[in-house]
């Protein structure tokens, strides 16, 4: 189960505090997109069973299109494009909203077949099989002879 955790770039080097108008409360509600997509863009529970894992990611209200699952050099992506358009219009109001976001989450694939991963989508929710490869056998430790070395006495006769 530790080989199946969550793969986080360095963010710190990214993301750097400043203090501007915008970082005032009464404006970041404006520019906050949390509500649509949570903090850390959506949620993913893990289980681990005998032979898998079964990793299932929330994402309500996001097609199956428009949903990118890759693998590449031991790393699993769940991504997410979504869009949405609201507008109301009635007596004398006029309401339009539009939100355009990008989900994105990462897991590394240690000891998991890569070949083997089945996914399924329903009802907002993204459900992955991870099957658990077999360990590989511990290899025994074993004794190289160097040319031109004579063996020890002791090898030697129990070699005999």
């Amino acid at each position: 189960m530790l080989t199946l955790v969550p793969y986080r770039r360095n963010r710190a080097l990214v993301q750097r505090p400043v203090n501007t108008l915008f970082n005032d409360s009464f404006f970041r509600s404006f520019f906050d997109m949390s509500d649509a997509v949570g903090n850390v863009g959506f949620r993913v529970d893990v289980r681990e069973e005998d032979n898998r894992f079964i990793l299932e990611a929330e994402l309500p209200g996001v097609n199956e299109d428009q949903i990118n699952l890759t693998v590449d050099e031991g790393t699993l992506k769940i991504s997410a494009d979504t869009t949405t358009n609201t507008e109301e219009n009635t007596d004398n109001y006029c309401y339009r909203e539009r939100r355009v976001g990008h989900m994105e989450r990462r897991f590394s694939l240690e000891n998991i077949k890569e070949e083997d991963i089945k996914a399924d989508y329903k009802n907002g929710i993204l459900t992955i099989e991870l099957p658990k490869a077999q360990p590989e056998p511990q290899k025994i430790e074993r004794r190289i002879a160097i040319n031109g070395i004579q063996p020890k006495i002791e090898e030697a006769e129990a070699a005999k």
